[in-house]
């Protein structure tokens, strides 16, 4: 069930008005096109007054920055139409993934193209006046004081599940201004899961493979995991714990993770728990993607002995029983377990330092103290067993190095981002740079196609692109 909001009537009442009008007009009508229940649909496009419009409460763009204020976000359920909600939400939709509190440097190029180029592609709002699509252009011309919003009109009998499919295949297409955030983006695909969707029209819908589906829905339930492990009660008797919004910047650190701890589970599930359990602290304490990939599961053992369980601990596993059944199976050692208690141990206490817990100033002095105490034996573990690693060649290793030069171009993004937005861009600084890209990505295309049988559709992007720069070049 969709909530009314209160100018209801009274938007609907102008959204016909203007449909009306613009059917009756000379010339040709503006339409958006959209896949709508299957099939495509054309919308007809109007004119709105960008104050009287709402955000959409349901959004997945900002839905893990959400928690940053608790109050606000319980406001947000209690009275998603109003004021304080409408503020918190236009709040979040500028304000970077990361930190939502500072102005995300993407929105401020979304302004400043706005500002010079005007509105390009229209909107998509209910005919109570929600906005499906469009919500961060809306609060972008909302803060250049623009009076207009061109808009397509959805159906009246568009149902929640609607909006959600709507938005997603929008936001999916590749032409889309702003990309959902890493977490936003797992948790649309949870949504579609709790949906009962299936899986084949789940990577359809977000054009991934089957093995990616299986790593994002890994990652997510590690964060929750996380969470859910850092929680403690303050003094006000109030739950605080990690946020989705603390994991938006450990993409590429999470990926590798699944790809070593996948890897070992085969073979050794117990030190592949032990990976596992020693990377996610590294991660809780932020430590670079270069410094995680030094942790093996030995690492504590071998570089951060103040960190490692006490040698009494036996490594012999121990048995849990199976759900719903009468049968016992192998658990983590004991080993494990002790490791699993000082990395859940760290995110109580990363809980704990916020600034929105509430708690007594010898609880904060001890959680600060450990965190400290473990930082100081992990970066001297990091910086032994980096200066005492070789190099060697592995079968990730390949996957870990186009993941740095992935997060190096994420990086390449903002900067442009942040320079279009401050007016300091130029395309010629770029020059040198491209061409050494493209000269990279035609020798990759050609390593990548060597011997190979029948190539990935990623391969065949690479081929194809490195076919048109031979065409070029010719």
């Amino acid at each position: 069930m969709i909530n009314v909001p209160s100018r209801a009537k009274d938007n609907k009442d102008i959204i016909e008005e203007r449909l009306a009008a613009s059917r009756s007009a000379e010339g040709v009508q503006e339409t958006v096109s959209i896949e709508w229940r299957g099939s495509p649909l054309l919308l007809p496009v109007i004119s709105m007054p960008v104050d009287i419009l709402y955000y959409n409460p349901a959004t997945h763009r900002i839905r893990a920055q959400r928690s940053v204020d608790s109050s606000k976000d319980q406001e947000l359920d209690r009275d998603p139409y109003g004021d304080v909600a409408q503020a918190y939400l236009h709040q979040l939709l500028k304000g970077d993934p990361t930190d939502p509190e500072s102005v995300d440097p993407a929105f401020e190029a979304l302004k400043e193209d706005l500002k010079v180029h005007g509105q390009s592609d229209p909107g998509l709002i209910t005919f109570t006046g929600i906005l499906v699509n469009g919500n961060t252009r809306r609060a972008a011309l909302s803060e250049l004081k623009q009076e207009h919003i061109r808009v397509g009109v959805l159906p009246q009998d568009a149902s929640l599940d609607d909006l959600r499919s709507v938005e997603l295949a929008l936001q999916l297409r590749k032409e889309h201004k702003r990309d959902y955030s890493f977490v936003n983006f797992l948790l649309a695909i949870e949504e579609r899961i709790l949906q009962g969707r299936p899986s084949s029209e789940i990577t359809s819908d977000f054009r991934i493979k089957a093995a990616t589906l299986e790593r994002h829905l890994w990652i997510l339930e590690l964060i929750r995991e996380a969470i859910d492990r850092s929680r403690i009660v303050d003094s006000n008797g109030n739950d605080v714990s990690l946020r989705l919004v603390d994991f938006e910047d450990q993409q590429g650190k999470l990926e590798e993770l699944y790809r070593a701890y996948s890897t070992l589970k085969v073979k050794a599930p117990d030190e592949a728990e032990s990976l596992r359990e020693q990377r996610l602290l590294a991660i809780a304490l932020n430590k670079s993607k270069t410094d995680v990939r030094l942790i093996e599961p030995d690492f504590l053992t071998k570089y951060a002995k103040p960190l490692a369980p006490k040698t009494t601990i036996s490594k012999e596993a121990t048995t849990v029983r199976i759900p719903g059944t009468t049968l016992s199976a192998p658990g983590p050692s004991a080993t494990v377990e002790a490791i699993r208690a000082a990395t859940t141990a760290v995110l109580q206490a990363k809980a704990t330092t916020q600034l929105r817990a509430h708690v007594s100033s010898a609880k904060r002095s001890a959680a600060e103290q450990l965190l400290e105490t473990t930082e100081v034996a992990l970066d001297n573990g990091l910086d032994l067993a980096g200066r005492q690693g070789r190099v060697r060649k592995k079968k990730l290793e390949a996957a870990d190095r186009l993941s740095d030069a992935n997060e190096a171009l994420g990086l390449t993004l903002e900067a442009i981002a942040g320079a279009k937005a401050t007016g300091n861009f130029s395309m010629s600084d770029l020059e040198e740079g491209i061409g050494i890209m493209r000269g990279n990505l035609h020798k990759l295309a050609q390593i990548l196609s060597r011997g190979a049988v029948e190539g990935t559709d990623a391969v065949r992007w690479l081929q194809a692109i490195s076919r048109v720069q031979i065409e070029m070049e010719n």
